[in-house]
């Protein structure tokens, strides 16, 4: 056995197959052959004839035999060589594969792949457990659905998986968000709490958020990427950080670490934890995504309660309280304030409202400065803040919201009204991180509230408006349904203002010889103020008079125009007062003037409300002035018709009295009239007859009747001739039925004859004829004369025609006479026959055709009207 495997290591131990095969080949033939060579030769046995078949025949199947050993062997070889190039893949330097034979190498094969399945059936081992690992997380989804126990199972399975013992998971909720919080630790105790807040910019999570790939770091001492010393309580000097990806994006990061200071963490960890910590993502993103649906499902319910109470008859602070109250039941807030801008103190808020589930000293209406405050940051970059931490400012509002109440978690929203921050919404909490997951909620809760705000806000103008005017209409249907009597008036004006301004005082004052003395007041014992006369300047009242302008003063002790010697003789202490001038006709007559208002301060609408007052008083004493102007001039007027109108006719009276209605002035006026003369034919002789007293008796009768038909048809009679006058019709108020009314007036006249003949006859025994001309023409109308004696008359070329047409009516008894002018003025239709006209008159008038009226059937039917 020594022997060999002496042998076997002297000689076969570096040799190959082949080497070997050639030995035994020749250590099988050689010697047999060489044998068999010796002994034939010795023996004489070549001499047999057979004998070199036979040597042939053993030559040629040791031949086979060898060939068929080397393929074998070949065979051996190659699958040496095959496993040695394909499968070996772990052999130690110990067993060096030079140097051996194939067989070796097939031994040495098999040993490497049996190493290499151990190592294997050890991986599989370990991808099984990583693969329960997995399955165990991913089954848990349906055991729990809180999204921050999935991310602290995921840390214990990335520690088992790592063989590690120290780990936390950081998540980047918000997109742009400047610090990581804490969701899950392992190992860590009282350095690293869950909830707690890490600043981004200086953590090394950072790396992995901004590359969104893992960090392995090998040693962080010696890292030039660093150069930062290693913190105790984190472990090991080498560590990893793996961000935790989502569909969309990183929402956190895991941190692996070990108490094993010789701990190093390789590529390898993150191959390992990658599978995890995907799987780990996307079940903590259906979660999460699972949550945000149920969460919209409850908002979404929560804003249909909001709308319907927007909807609702609830108003004011009943509004705001119902939906504060339905904030609180998806934010559970510890107390809220609504707060607006101070409509007079600028830089300060006031309390609108509040709700507040903790004990407060909060008050409505209390105001509050917030200068230099976190209120002031919001109304600058106008969006939401929410502040977790308490104040250390000087600022008192910031005291009372945080401070004063223990909370932890505050949220500011800015109210907007077309734009502009007019006041705040504020939440605050003693729980931190309340509002993080809300804000964008509570901001359109915000908006919300601040519709409500202003239509409030809207709703008490229109309130507020409507009683100033319904104030505003009773002072002026008081003013308008007096009797004139001010100083009723004006006491009824001073209740209204007391009723509708809310003030506890008020006085109206007249301005006389450049002081101001009280007429009227509420609340002021106005005889010991009777003995005051304000000068011009003095106090309020003396510089609204001075300076024709309004004033509001909120605090008489700041202002340098308040007179407080009014105080001291009246016994009433003025804190706030109101004053606007009453002007009229561009000029001071006088001041109403209000003091201290009730529940707030005077505002402009107050002093617009009171300056519209104002007015309307300067408007009553104007219109009493002018009602007593009025009541003169028509008692004036009322004279001058009694007087005038028996030698004027009424439509040159009103025209002389009221002016022209065009605004035309009266004299000189050129126009086209119709004018009919009407003469009694016979009167010299008749006057003769009948003497002086009866000719007055019958003329008075004969133009009662004639010049009532003129009236009657809208014409006025000019002038009286002697036994005739002049009648005109279109002036001085023009139609176009001038021409008509006066044809209808002559036929009319025609008509009144017999009867005028009958009253004369048995009067004075006599009767009389007469004859009618009647021409349209140009004439120039107005007051004729001089300054104590003017006639409105007509003068020019047409009033001449008309008479030269009177002389032609005598060779017609009782008959009119028209001219081509007026026959073409006339809109009705006429039955007329030319008459005419002798050379000398046509000269006169121009050659103008001159017509007979013998319409029977207008005669007929202005007989009946007369009969009837």
């Amino acid at each position: 056995m020594r022997f060999n495997k002496w042998l076997g290591n002297k000689f076969f131990k570096t040799r190959s197959l082949y080497f070997k095969l050639n030995l035994i080949f020749g250590l099988f033939f050689l010697f047999p052959v060489v044998g068999f060579l010796f002994f034939s030769i010795k023996y004489k046995m070549l001499e047999d004839e057979y004998l070199p078949f036979f040597f042939l025949g053993v030559l040629i199947f040791s031949f086979i035999g060898f060939n068929i050993l080397k393929n074998l062997f070949d065979k051996i070889a190659n699958i040496s060589a095959t496993m040695s190039t394909n499968y070996i893949t772990d052999i130690s330097e110990n067993e060096p594969q030079s140097g051996t034979d194939e067989l070796h190498s097939i031994v040495n094969s098999f040993t490497a792949i049996e190493r290499q399945f151990s190592n294997t059936f050890k991986q599989l081992e370990k991808k099984a457990s990583d693969i329960s690992i997995l399955k165990e997380l991913s089954e848990l989804c349906y055991v729990t659905f809180d999204p921050e126990e999935i991310l602290y199972v995921t840390l214990e399975r990335a520690l088992l998986l790592t063989n590690s013992d120290l780990g936390s998971i950081l998540t980047l909720e918000k997109t742009g968000s400047k610090s990581f919080e804490v969701k899950a630790t392992v190992g860590l105790g009282k350095f690293v709490k869950s909830g707690d807040k890490i600043d981004f910019d200086t953590s090394i999570a950072k790396y992995a958020v901004i590359n969104k790939s893992a960090l392995v770091v090998e040693d962080i001492e010696n890292d030039k990427r660093f150069g930062r010393a290693n913190i105790a309580h984190y472990g090991s000097k080498s560590f990893v950080c793996m961000p935790i990806k989502t569909s969309k994006a990183i929402i956190g990061v895991v941190t692996i670490s070990s108490r094993n200071n010789s701990r190093v963490y390789t590529q390898s960890d993150i191959e390992v934890l990658a599978p995890l910590l995907s799987n780990a993502a996307f079940t903590y993103e259906n979660l999460r995504l699972l949550k945000e649906n149920e969460q919209g499902a409850v908002y979404h319910k929560f804003i249909e309660r909001i709308f319907k109470l927007f909807n609702s008859s609830f108003r004011d602070s009943e509004l705001i309280h119902a939906i504060l109250n339905e904030v609180h039941s998806v934010v559970a807030y510890d107390f809220a304030i609504v707060m607006t801008k101070h409509e007079s103190k600028v830089g300060f808020l006031k309390i609108s409202d509040f709700l507040s589930h903790i004990p407060s000293n909060m008050a409505k209406g209390k105001s509050y400065s917030y200068r230099d405050s976190m209120i002031e940051k919001v109304f600058k970059q106008e969006s939401a803040l929410i502040v977790e931490e308490k104040s250390d400012a000087a600022n008192l509002l910031d005291q009372v919201i945080l401070n004063d109440h223990d909370c932890q978690s505050c949220m500011l929203a800015p109210l907007k009204t077309e734009g502009d921050v007019n006041g705040i919404l504020v939440l605050a909490a003693k729980k931190r991180g309340l509002f993080n997951d809300t804000q964008e909620l509570l901001t359109w809760i915000a908006n919300g509230l601040s519709l409500v705000l202003e239509r409030n806000r809207l709703s008490a103008a229109v309130v507020k408006r409507n009683q100033e005017l319904d104030t505003i209409r009773q002072i002026g249907s008081a003013l308008a349904s007096s009797t004139f009597d001010i100083s009723k008036v004006l006491k009824y004006t001073m209740d209204m203002i007391r009723e509708v301004m809310n003030v506890e005082a008020g006085s109206l004052l007249f301005l006389e010889d450049n002081e101001l003395e009280i007429a009227v007041a509420f609340n002021i014992k106005i005889k010991s103020m009777k003995k005051f006369r304000l000068k011009l300047g003095q106090g309020i009242a003396g510089y609204v008079a001075a300076r024709g302008e309004a004033i509001v003063v909120n605090d008489t002790e700041k202002s340098s125009h308040f007179f407080p010697v009014i105080d001291g003789a009246s016994g009433f202490k003025t804190h706030s007062a109101l004053c606007v001038p009453m002007i009229s006709q561009g000029r001071v007559i006088g001041v109403i003037e209000v003091l201290n208002k009730i529940n707030g301060e005077f505002s402009i609408d107050d002093k617009d409300l009171l300056q519209a007052i104002a007015t309307s008083v300067c408007i009553a004493l104007e219109n009493a002035r002018l009602y007593k102007e009025t009541v003169s001039m028509a008692e004036h007027e009322r004279d001058v018709r009694h007087m005038f109108q028996k030698f004027v006719p009424k439509e040159v009276l009103d025209k002389i009295i009221h002016g022209s209605a065009d605004g035309k002035p009266i004299i000189e006026e050129i126009r086209t009239i119709t004018l009919l003369n009407i003469d009694i034919r016979g009167f010299s002789k008749l006057a003769l007859q009948i003497g002086s007293q009866k000719t007055v008796a019958l003329l008075n009768g004969f133009f009662s009747v004639m010049g009532g038909v003129v009236f009657k048809h809208h014409g006025i009679v000019d002038k009286y001739l002697g036994d005739g006058f002049l009648a005109l019709f279109g002036a001085p108020v023009a139609s176009t039925k001038d021409a008509d009314n006066a044809i209808a007036a002559a036929f009319e006249m025609k008509h009144s004859l017999p009867i005028v003949n009958r009253y004369i006859k048995r009067k004075l025994d006599a009767f009389v004829d007469m004859g009618i001309s009647i021409h349209t023409g140009e004439v120039v109308v107005g007051n004729i004369g001089f300054d104590k004696k003017m006639d409105y008359t007509v003068i020019g070329d047409s009033v001449n025609t008309v008479f030269r047409l009177q002389n032609l009516t005598k060779a017609f008894p009782s008959g009119i006479l028209i001219s081509e002018h007026t026959l073409r003025a006339v809109r009705s239709r006429l039955e007329v026959a030319e008459v005419e006209v002798p050379a000398s008159i046509d000269k006169e008038v121009g050659g103008m055709k001159v017509y007979e009226l013998l319409d029977r059937r207008m005669e007929k039917e202005t007989s009946a009207t007369l009969v009837n």
